[in-house]
């Protein structure tokens, strides 16, 4: 049979065409009349119904069809929310940030005595990369000490120093090393910091005229070794003369030690010394090194002072030489014949000392003990000192003798001992 909407062969007994779903009519009754439709409503309804059919005909379709439209809806949300917590969970982008143009170095003063000073430009930093650097998924324990990622960079990881600031000349080269928390920065942050140590050219300080303002210094040492201690002085009427000079360490120096002497500049020290004498100090600062610490002595009965303190092959010759030949001829307190009659009330210079010999030094030191009564246990210095009237030996312990010693006399062995050979 055949549809008789379509025109197509449909099986015998079909109610519907296969392929338009049109109603058709059993065999040897008449067709279905064609119905005509006046109006949309009307229209719409048979379509509807003929939809309706169609549906029932293909065994259930449009069922399924919305069943199969809300799964995948639901799936696509499901994609869209897994997405977004992916996005929000993975760090941000990398990027590199050069830090070595931010660093500037300024150099003031004088040609062989300038300053370096060195700053690096945070303000500009931060505006060039406030909105770029992020922080990783995580974060440092400190991150709310800081208003975001860059401020972490600026204040909490990145620093540096010259390796030189000061007693610069032109020509000269000054580094600045970084001080960088790298591992802090690569898994804090989206920044992969790039930078190296920056060389710069020492340039622009002033040309004057050079002094060595040490020629005015003096810088001597006295007391024993290991106790020493560091005197410094400046030549009166000398461009220095106002000037304070220290020492990283004035005391308890031991013979070897190194001490660095400086001008105590307040800023202001070599400019004016510049306006005074047209020129600057070759350097403010210099290096000393401590020598002529006496020895202690060791004292015990076994020994005498010309043993301990000087030589041994003194004789008495020798010893009556030096004293003709340095003796005022006079005596102070009763000490005719002495080197130094007056060593127990004055404070000898290091002048009195570099004018004297060898031999008169070790008589100077012995007339001390002498003067306390020691007993020389050396029979030819014995021999010479008892020819004085003054000199009564009433003890052979050294030690019992130098305890009767006054500060000066104390004093006067101390220096004695620093020029001895």
């Amino acid at each position: 049979m055949f549809c008789t909407k379509c025109g197509k062969s449909i099986a015998d007994g079909s109610l519907f065409c296969e392929y338009c779903g049109s109603a058709v009519g059993q065999v040897g009754q008449p067709a279905q009349p064609q119905i005509q439709y006046n109006n949309a409503s009307n229209a719409y309804q048979n379509n509807n119904q003929q939809n309706m059919g169609n549906a029932g005909a293909k065994g259930g379709k449009g069922p399924l069809i919305a069943v199969l439209s809300i799964c995948g809806a639901v799936i696509i949300i499901s994609l869209g929310i897994l997405f977004y917590f992916i996005m929000k969970n993975k760090n941000p982008k990398t990027i590199e940030v050069e830090v070595s143009d931010y660093v500037k170095v300024e150099f003031n003063g004088y040609d062989g005595i300038g300053t370096a000073n060195v700053t690096f430009d945070q303000d500009q930093f931060y505006e060039d990369y406030a909105d770029d650097i992020k922080y990783a998924k995580e974060q440092p324990r400190d991150a709310k000490d800081y208003y975001d990622a860059a401020e972490y960079i600026l204040y909490g990881c990145v620093s540096g120093t010259l390796d030189k600031t000061t007693g610069l000349s032109n020509g000269d080269t000054v580094t600045y090393i970084w001080d960088v928390d790298k591992s802090g920065i690569e898994k804090y942050t989206n920044v992969d910091l790039i930078y190296d140590d920056i060389p710069f050219t020492v340039k622009d300080l002033k040309e004057v005229g050079q002094t060595d303002v040490f020629q005015y210094v003096s810088v001597t040492f006295s007391g024993r070794d290991g106790k020493g201690k560091a005197t410094i002085t400046t030549t009166s009427g000398s461009p220095v003369e106002g000037w304070t000079f220290v020492a990283d360490k004035m005391e308890d120096l031991s013979n070897g030690d190194t001490i660095l002497v400086s001008a105590n500049d307040d800023g202001t020290l070599v400019d004016s010394y510049v306006a005074d004498t047209g020129t600057s100090p070759v350097s403010i600062t210099r290096e000393y090194t401590v020598s002529g610490l006496t020895e202690d002595v060791a004292i015990n009965e076994s020994s005498d002072p010309s043993e301990d303190l000087l030589t041994t092959e003194a004789t008495t010759e020798a010893t009556t030489a030096a004293s003709t030949t340095t003796s005022s001829g006079g005596s102070s307190g009763g000490y005719a014949g002495m080197i130094i009659p007056d060593s127990d009330t004055r404070t000898l210079t290091d002048a009195d000392v570099r004018r004297m010999t060898q031999d008169q030094i070790q008589t100077a030191i012995n007339e001390i003990y002498a003067r306390h009564g020691y007993k020389f246990k050396d029979q030819n210095i014995f021999n010479y000192f008892s020819q004085f009237d003054w000199y009564h030996p009433i003890t052979t312990d050294q030690a019992d003798a130098k305890r009767q010693f006054n500060s000066t006399e104390n004093y006067n062995v101390e220096l004695l001992q620093k020029y001895r050979n």
